[in-house]
């Protein structure tokens, strides 16, 4: 007898399983969220290097200081990862002319400045997984996605061994004397 043949001596497939396979696809709605929870979680702001004793330029605009403190990128943003070893001051007369030399520019010493206009708070932005460390922050879905298949598999272990209704609190599931009654 195949399973077609018992499904339809049985009424065939019904609201009864209908329900059932509801109740059992529910749960998965929420999967899907899990996983593209990283790209928030994860996200890289806009961000620029921290500029060490900026109280000093009272008397500058923070577009100013960030002119004499950070180099701009060929499409003139400021670059997230480099600054100059000293103010160049004489940026403010001409912000098209060129520092004199490539050589004092330096990678972030002292941190970072991260936009907070979009994520008030990430990884990246509490770890500071930027620049250098940007691989870190994309290793952190590897390592989410190596504890997900670990737990799939010891958990998926542990169910087939042990009882499922040792894990359910006394009270919430049947006793035996209710099925026996029926």
């Amino acid at each position: 007898m195949k399973f077609e043949d018992l499904l339809l001596e049985t009424g065939g497939f019904g609201r009864f399983q209908i329900l059932i396979l509801s109740i059992l696809c529910l749960p998965r709605i929420n999967l899907p969220m899990h996983f593209l929870l990283h790209n928030f979680l994860a996200a890289t702001p806009s961000h620029h290097c921290a500029i060490p004793h900026q109280e000093a330029f009272v008397n500058l605009t923070m577009e100013e200081v960030l002119l004499i403190s950070i180099p701009q990128e060929p499409d003139g943003t400021f670059s997230s990862c480099e600054m100059f070893l000293q103010p160049q001051f004489h940026l403010l007369l001409n912000s098209s002319l060129q520092p004199e030399n490539n050589s004092i520019i330096q990678h972030c010493k002292h941190g970072w400045v991260y936009d907070h206009s979009q994520f008030t708070s990430t990884i990246s932005t509490q770890w500071d997984l930027v620049c250098e460390r940007r691989g870190l922050n994309q290793a952190t879905a590897t390592f989410f996605f190596i504890g997900v298949t670990i737990g799939a598999v010891i958990f998926g272990y542990l169910s087939d061994r042990f009882d499922p209704f040792q894990a359910v609190p006394p009270g919430l599931h049947f006793h035996d004397e209710t099925y026996t009654t029926l």
